[in-house]
């Protein structure tokens, strides 16, 4: 078997690919692109729980906590108590992150959209397909 041959191989070449579009994109922002796409985790489902926001973006809770950490420190978001809870903790858009949202989302759709438009939509099916069998 060769490199090309291994699948583990090729998708990790797509994958620190992809990321390097998304990296070249968010640098004026000061983010990683594990940050870019936990903040866009934030945006999606603003207000939950930072394990709901592990199991959204297929992360374990410490690495969840660290990115979430670093995004509060740089002001990006904010921890506050659960409404139903004080004990527990919800992950909300800062202001900052409010004022740069749609030039984020736009980045996001756009680098996504780059990569889609290659498929017609019968082959966007079928590679989302394929690509959640390999997940089971």
């Amino acid at each position: 078997m060769t490199l090309q041959d291994c699948i583990c191989f090729q998708l990790g070449r797509l994958s620190k690919e992809i990321s390097r579009h998304y990296r070249d994109r968010i640098a004026e922002f000061s983010l990683t692109h594990s940050q870019f796409f936990m903040l866009m985790a934030v945006v999606e489902f603003e207000g939950s729980q930072p394990s709901r926001l592990a199991e959204k973006t297929f992360t374990d809770r410490s690495t969840t906590t660290g990115l979430v950490d670093r995004l509060e420190r740089d002001g990006w978001v904010e921890r506050r108590p659960g409404p139903e809870d004080r004990r527990t903790l919800r992950i909300y858009l800062s202001a900052k992150a409010k004022k740069h949202k749609n030039g984020l989302k736009a980045i996001f759709e756009k680098i996504n959209g780059s990569f889609i438009e290659r498929f017609t939509d019968e082959e966007w099916r079928q590679l989302r397909y394929l690509l959640g069998k390999l997940e089971s």
